[in-house]
């Protein structure tokens, strides 16, 4: 048992999950983009990255599919999605520590009187482990979703409250 809960430790860090939200920020906010990525979309993206029924669907859904297609595929199986709260409000500290690494590690920049985030760099995340890929991949992914709704529709769409 300690082993499996020291591989969940190593694959769920605040380092790569400071990674997964500058995807994420990458994502909803491209260069052409007037609009930061708010600030309460950063708690959604771990509980949904790091779950592998959810990230399974990220993976198969197409990027110009939407966040709607994504919620779709869960009508049958709504208990994904109703179990999304309660994994945001347990990996709340893991969001924020993650935030803070990003943020000091120079990946986002928080604008406090917009509450957003903007990506610092555009440029493509170098990495050579394919599983690290994915997961920036799909964070990115659902960076372009949620930047095709609004805040509110998010949060109806993935049954959440911010």
């Amino acid at each position: 048992m300690t082993r499996i809960l020291n591989e969940v430790q190593a694959m769920q860090n605040p380092a790569l999950g400071a990674a997964m939200l500058w995807r994420f920020t990458c994502g909803y906010s491209p260069s052409s983009s007037p609009n930061g990525t708010p600030v309460p979309l950063s708690f959604v993206v771990l509980p949904l990255t790091f779950h592998a029924r959810s990230l399974c669907e990220v993976e198969g859904t197409q990027a110009g599919s939407g966040l709607r297609r994504f919620e779709e595929k869960f009508r049958d199986r709504g208990d994904v999605l109703l179990s999304l709260q309660p994994r945001m409000l347990a990996m709340r500290d893991l969001s924020l520590r993650s935030l803070r690494i990003a943020l000091r590690a120079g990946l986002l920049t928080l604008v406090p009187a917009e509450a957003v985030l903007w990506p610092r760099s555009l440029a493509a995340a170098p990495t050579e482990a394919k599983a690290v890929s994915d997961l920036l991949k799909a964070a990115e992914k659902l960076g372009s979703w949620c930047r095709d709704v609004s805040l509110f529709e998010v949060a109806g769409l993935l049954k959440v409250e911010f």
